[in-house]
């Protein structure tokens, strides 16, 4: 009986003696590809009992577990020489899983997810933050142009992968008009559904707030 899991150590074991002519053992391939989709052992995968790699297709985001795979690469014993590194054998994984039809979406190599969601996921679409707070924008003088990030924090669940945004948009006064400030304080709460493995994820759910940060300004006639 076919699986993804098992079509994935297939492949890789295929592609590693296709590059190499050596070979990569059946387990040591499932392992692999265990700790990619966010399991410490191939049995873990296996018996995952909700969310099943079957369901991938339904995922917006995939974001291969790129540290366990660090770990898991170093504790087995017997791999053989020339094996790619870890970040050779994610993006073939992933190309594999996209060519065959498997994932349609978007995948985020990192190491650091924290850094990943606010360099190339918010900074690269600041709109989806800015419209929330259009509200504020317009009971100011400003013109906003600069969303600036202070803190992500993650909060990973069984069912849920939420980050916790804090930061700042930032802009310039209308020399024209009354001074009315020109920094909105905002949180956003970006939920991302998980549907398949442990990392495969729908496109997340934003929640955003803010008002106008007066905390540095003063009264000149005090």
């Amino acid at each position: 009986m076919s699986s993804i899991q098992k079509d994935c150590a297939d492949f890789l074991r295929m592609t590693f003696n296709n590059l190499t002519g050596g070979k990569l053992g059946s387990g040591h391939a499932h392992e692999i590809v265990a700790a990619y989709f966010g399991y410490g052992t191939a049995a873990a995968l296996r018996t995952e009992p909700k969310y099943q790699l079957a369901a991938l297709d339904q995922a917006a985001i995939l974001i291969p577990d790129l540290r366990l795979m660090d770990q898991r690469v170093q504790q087995l014993n017997g791999l053989p020489a020339g094996l790619p590194g870890v970040d050779a054998l994610a993006l073939q994984l992933s190309n594999f899983l996209r060519g065959n039809g498997y994932f349609s979406g978007k995948v985020w190599f990192t190491r650091d997810l924290e850094e990943h969601i606010n360099v190339s996921f918010i900074q690269e679409d600041p709109m989806m933050i800015e419209d929330a707070l259009s509200g504020e924008m317009a009971t100011t003088n400003a013109f906003f142009d600069e969303l600036y990030v202070d803190e992500v924090s993650l909060d990973i669940g069984d069912d849920v992968l939420v980050a916790n945004v804090s930061g700042s948009l930032n802009g310039e006064n209308d020399t024209d008009k009354p001074f009315h400030g020109d920094s909105i304080a905002f949180t956003t709460t970006m939920t991302f559904e998980r549907v398949a493995g442990r990392i495969a994820y729908r496109w997340p759910e934003l929640e955003t707030s803010g008002a106008v940060d007066e905390s540095h300004y003063y009264d000149e006639d005090a």
